[in-house]
């Protein structure tokens, strides 16, 4: 952390201002006084903060990547040794993967943060354009946060969240550096919390795609309170989506990488302002890259499991199953790939973050263990997501029991959001094992078992950020 601070601004405006990606020259010979004294400035520096959420270690796919092939979702064949670490839960302090995901992630928080400071003093800028510039500082805020208290605390329903989680930095750097200890997962939560509560006041419903919208922070806000189990506030966070009238489940599963209404938030990427490059390490993955065969100009790392393939092949109606093409992995051996990303050669396609699929699906979830019963509108949503794809539709009468129904959401949520970086996640809150067997390419036995509460089910702090910081204490294990 105290690298980041030292290098915040120097670092960060230079990265605001590059033309190639931000197209906002001025900022890049400007003071971080200067820079943020005015509306114009400061709402460039917001456009840096979203640009970058598409770095590598951010949102430009690498942690999501991590989250998806440690379980039975996708196979690992790739050559990078940091990443094999993950691929055989042999993740050590001195990843240097893992490091840069915390340092960069910190760098957008920080960005965020001056933001934040700036507006109340900013010279020019009406009242209305202010708020919307916090609201977009705050949901990005949090949308990172979010991220990281996943990747390096265990989750709520280990210890309600009493456990320790990642530092909260909530002021701009002024120079000083400011050593703070690991806050609670309850502490980080409540301050996502107040961010996406106070971004939704702020934001306007209608945005263009890419940016953040009050719909935004509201369907980030059902899957906070679903992993915290707050079943009726999750309902309520997803109504205030699903009722804006903004937002609606696309006809079919085409809609990826193009401006849809299925769509709440997204990273945008085009072949100009390609995803991953924050770092200059598109050679290094980013999510066509990595969800590309060798053949297609991507990377190959990242292929269909046999474990997903079957689950899929028992539903052979369901085209979420067959959105995918044949290809070759990194090693040159025959792989299949979804088409959710499939772009290898300019990666250009779009990682959407936030989709009405999964609103639809946080509700139905909330519906059957609030209620704990075969909850009929959960079966309606659950239908809706399956049925536009070609899948199997069910009845009431389907389900035996509560406990059923909420085994048939789960698998919805994998089958639907597979690929997308969420299927850790969501085994860990459910108690669920990340593997049950031991995937192509990785040790045996490799997180076979895993599960929330377990030392490997969680990342080491990174040693460096420890050597620098000695309030900061390690995760059991490491």
């Amino acid at each position: 952390m105290k690298s980041i601070y030292i290098k915040i601004f120097s670092v960060f405006l230079l990265s605001v201002a590059c033309t190639d990606r931000l197209e906002i020259t001025p900022e890049q010979s400007l003071s971080d006084q200067v820079a943020l004294s005015n509306y114009n400035n400061a709402s460039g520096v917001m456009t840096g903060n979203y640009d970058l959420l598409q770095d590598l270690h951010v949102f430009g796919s690498q942690p999501q990547f991590i989250s998806d092939y440690v379980t039975d979702n996708v196979t690992f064949s790739g050559s990078f040794t940091t990443l094999q670490e993950f691929n055989n839960f042999q993740v050590t302090d001195f990843n240097t993967s893992l490091a840069e995901q915390w340092r960069d992630s910190y760098q957008a928080i920080l960005g965020c943060n001056a933001v934040i400071a700036a507006i109340p003093n900013l010279e020019d800028g009406t009242d209305e354009q202010k708020a919307v510039l916090e609201g977009e500082a705050r949901f990005v805020r949090a949308a990172v946060y979010y991220m990281l208290a996943n990747l390096f605390s265990q989750p709520w329903q280990v210890s309600s969240g009493s456990n320790l989680s990642v530092p909260l930095y909530l002021e701009p750097f002024n120079g000083e550096i400011v050593l703070l200890p690991r806050n609670t997962l309850a502490e980080v939560y409540a301050q996502i919390e107040t961010d996406l509560e106070t971004a939704e006041s702020l934001l306007p419903a209608t945005v263009a795609q890419g940016r953040a919208s009050s719909g935004s922070a509201a369907a980030l806000l059902s899957r906070l309170f679903l992993y915290q189990e707050r079943w009726s506030d999750a309902i309520d966070a997803a109504d205030r989506v699903l009722n804006s009238g903004n937002f609606s489940l696309a006809p079919d599963i085409t809609f990826y990488s193009t401006v849809s209404s299925e769509i709440i938030f997204s990273i945008e990427n085009t072949a100009v302002d390609a995803g991953s490059d924050g770092d200059a390490e598109l050679g290094s993955g980013s999510w066509d890259g990595y969800y590309t065969g060798s053949t297609d100009g991507g990377r190959g790392d990242g292929e269909f499991s046999a474990d997903l393939a079957a689950v899929f092949a028992s539903d052979p109606g369901d085209t979420r199953g067959t959105f995918k093409v044949a290809g070759l992995n990194f090693g040159g051996v025959p792989a299949e790939y979804t088409l959710k990303y499939d772009d290898g050669a300019n990666n250009s396609s779009d990682f959407h973050m936030l989709r009405v699929a999964e609103v639809m699906l946080n509700k139905a979830e909330a519906l059957v263990e609030l209620n704990g019963s075969v909850d009929a509108t959960a079966v309606s949503l659950i239908n809706d997501v399956s049925t536009r794809a070609g899948g199997a539709g069910h009845t009431v009468g389907d389900f035996a029991s509560a406990a059923e129904l909420l085994d048939e959401v789960r698998l919805e949520r994998r089958k639907e959001l597979c690929f997308e970086g969420q299927r850790r996640e969501d085994l860990l809150r459910w108690g669920l094992p990340l593997r049950t067997f031991t995937p192509a390419n990785a040790a045996p036995g490799s997180g076979v078992g895993v599960a929330a509460g377990d030392d490997l089910a969680i990342y080491p702090i990174p040693q460096n950020e420890i050597d620098q910081n000695p309030e900061l204490v390690q995760n059991s294990g490491y």
